[in-house]
């Protein structure tokens, strides 16, 4: 059985992920002009490299089997760990780099960066957290009503639905908080490349701190770390890493030295 407790907190952990998108559009519109249209783009644009082409080249590299297992990451999961960490910053920020390349012209300023990475992260948030969450509650409405179709579930996921702590959905919020603070860092990091001459390195450096954030994670998922509190540790000190060198970029871009605060969408 699955606790009403842990459900509810299911329940709120979906729909955060939802509501994290418009937290961060209110609370950033007070130095940027944050608009609609990059937003979009950025939701698209994850969908198409992190959803479509990163799943297609994970399932020609990886090769899964038909019971889901890959046996690169039975065999040598260090290197299904760098597989993995590079393929995500790789596909990303290639995404990022072919947005703000098509909306040069168009979107000039910083603003269009922060814009872009809310798309970007909060996208990322409803499908991973959002739709995760989704599936977790219908699943444990099934196993606590019984139903015949439960026995078709593996036993490993029902065995972590009704095992996860309430305290876990929480952080699963946290998370997404921290993720989509990287994601519009490195919004801003790439949209420098783009839009300042000589800045054409941070993309690569873009690709590198991107890797490195989902380190602890990959790790996590190899079976390499156990520890739950080093993962989540490693996702801080990447955040804080990336916020300081975004906020140094807007810096020096003067965006948030100007009086020109345009709130309007």
């Amino acid at each position: 059985m699955v606790a009403t407790t842990q459900i509810i907190f299911m329940v709120m952990a979906g729909l955060a992920s939802v509501l994290l998108p418009f937290v961060f559009i209110l609370i950033l519109r007070r130095r940027f002009k944050i608009r609609w249209i990059p937003i979009l783009i950025g939701a698209a644009i994850f969908i198409l490299f992190a959803m479509v082409l990163e799943q297609i080249s994970h399932f020609l590299v990886l090769k899964p089997a038909m019971d889901g297992t890959i046996s690169l990451l039975e065999e040598s999961p260090w290197l299904y760990v760098l597989y993995g960490v590079l393929a995500a910053g790789i596909f990303e920020e290639t995404g990022r780099l072919t947005a703000f390349l098509m909306m040069k012209r168009k979107y000039k300023r910083m603003d269009s960066a922060v814009s872009y990475g809310i798309g970007h992260g909060g996208i990322e948030a409803i499908i991973v957290l959002g739709l995760g969450m989704l599936n977790s509650v219908v699943f444990s409405i099934m196993i606590n009503n019984g139903s015949s179709a439960v026995d078709n579930l593996p036993p490993a996921l029902i065995e972590s639905i009704a095992g996860t702590s309430s305290f876990t959905y929480i952080l699963s919020i946290v998370e997404r908080i921290f993720a989509i603070t990287v994601h519009i860092g490195l919004s801003i990091i790439v949209f420098t490349s783009v839009m300042k001459k000589g800045k054409w390195w941070l993309f690569p450096a873009a690709i590198v701190l991107h890797a490195l954030t989902n380190v602890t994670a990959a790790m996590m998922q190899a079976g390499l770390l156990e520890n739950m509190w080093l993962m989540y540790a490693g996702l801080m000190i990447m955040t804080v890493i990336i916020g300081w060198i975004a906020y140094k970029l807007v810096v020096q871009d003067g965006r948030l030295d100007s009086n020109q605060h345009d709130a309007s969408f």
